[in-house]
């Protein structure tokens, strides 16, 4: 099997546990007292900062591609609209914190592997937040990744776009 072939068996793994996992989180979350969350975001904080992010992006963003730099892009959009309740912010934050720090689950600096539990965390909480996640922030996101890539190609991000659009089906009905 090649590194390619390696990559996406990986990731199709990591979609699945996170398809199962996406409903125990979206339950997790009601029960979640307001106090808990602030008390925890400074744990996040020191994870997180704007400044970090854009290092990272600036580190390996080309490297790492389109496709897990648009989830990136999306959640720090949606951070930054205000839109979202502080159950929300505290996922947002704890998973840019997931995805800047170099040591968790699988080092970043594991050649085409390091990246994968940072995909399957920016998957869950996207699919959380995806009724969320509005038109602006899709097309600000893209913005941002224009900037990076230049010209990309847009199919790559079909997966992401799907999850919103199915969670925007479900609350237009």
């Amino acid at each position: 099997m090649g590194l390619l072939d390696s990559i996406k068996q990986t990731a199709s793994v990591a979609s699945q546990k996170v398809s199962e996992s996406t409903n125990k989180l979206k339950a997790s979350i009601s029960e979640v007292k307001l106090e808990d969350i602030t008390a925890n975001l400074n744990l996040y904080e020191k994870y997180f900062s704007e400044s970090e992010l854009w290092q990272k992006i600036g580190n390996f963003g080309k490297s790492i591609g389109a496709t897990v730099l648009y989830p990136v892009f999306l959640l720090f959009n949606l951070l930054k609209s205000g839109d979202i309740n502080m159950k929300e912010k505290a996922m947002v934050i704890g998973t840019l914190g997931y995805f800047i720090l170099p040591l968790d689950l699988l080092p970043d600096a594991i050649a085409g592997m390091g990246f994968a539990d940072d995909v399957a965390a920016l998957t869950a909480t996207v699919t959380a937040l995806a009724s969320c996640i509005t038109e602006d922030i899709q097309k600000e996101a893209k913005e941002q990744l224009c900037k990076i890539f230049g010209e990309f190609d847009e199919k790559a991000l079909d997966s992401v776009t799907k999850i919103i659009q199915r969670a925007n089906k479900h609350i237009n009905k």
